[in-house]
């Protein structure tokens, strides 16, 4: 008799990306302070940077550089630096093993993050994990960036499924909030941006130490609701 697969608790898996499927956040903070540096004299950490993300790159810049052709030119070489400093981008440990298996399992992969898509299109490539996904949605094709679930929705959208069906990872409880917000499951990983307790107390269906939890959960059809 041919084998029996159990019945997948989930059609597809939405990737939130800095934080949650590579370390980019050192990477980031590095080139915004070379674009920085030499125009304003500041030097920012990630927490001086943190109350700004949601916006793609190209509208945080704004703030610091609101003239019209300023503004143009340090997006032109926030790509261009983007494209040639990517060495220390490394996913997570499991993650690109973690994605291998969903892939062989026949689950569609998306990418929604809150950077341009053209900029997380260059750090998935740094961190070699591009191909495993069908699709990669940026804060840059959205009018309502997170906590807003726009951008979630729309991915679902594309994969012709039902919110039920599909899951999203991120590690903020702006994640938290956008995926409970399109109706999807939600997961949370302790190993990103966001702190443990805030993340829990943010009420994600699943709150992951470590990637072989989440693919238990995928591969053991745990994540099936009523």
């Amino acid at each position: 008799m041919p084998e029996v697969k159990p019945k997948r608790a989930f059609e597809a898996v939405i990737f939130d990306m800095d934080g949650t499927l590579a370390d980019t956040f050192p990477t980031v903070v590095r080139i915004f302070n070379q674009l920085a540096a030499e125009r304003t004299g500041r030097e920012m950490s990630l927490e001086d940077l943190l109350p700004y993300f949601g916006p793609p790159e190209t509208e945080i810049f704004k703030h610091f550089f609101p003239g019209e052709e300023e503004h143009r030119l340090v997006v032109e070489e926030f790509y261009r630096l983007s494209r040639a400093d990517g060495q220390a981008i490394k996913p997570f440990a499991g993650i690109g093993e973690l994605l291998a298996e969903l892939r062989q399992d026949g689950l569609r992969l998306a990418v929604y993050t809150g950077a341009s898509t053209e900029a997380g299109r260059i750090r998935l490539g740094h961190a070699g994990l591009l191909d495993f996904f069908d699709e990669v949605l940026g804060g840059d094709q959205v009018a309502n960036y997170k906590p807003h679930p726009e951008g979630i929705i729309k991915l679902v959208e594309r994969f012709g499924l039902e919110p039920r069906a599909a899951m999203f990872v991120g590690d903020t409880t702006a994640d938290i909030a956008a995926g409970r917000g399109a109706g999807t499951a939600v997961a949370a990983v302790t190993w990103g941006a966001g702190k443990r307790e805030a993340l829990a107390a943010a009420g994600p269906d699943y709150l992951i130490d470590d990637p072989e939890t989440l693919r238990a959960i995928m591969s053991q059809g745990l994540g099936v609701r009523d």
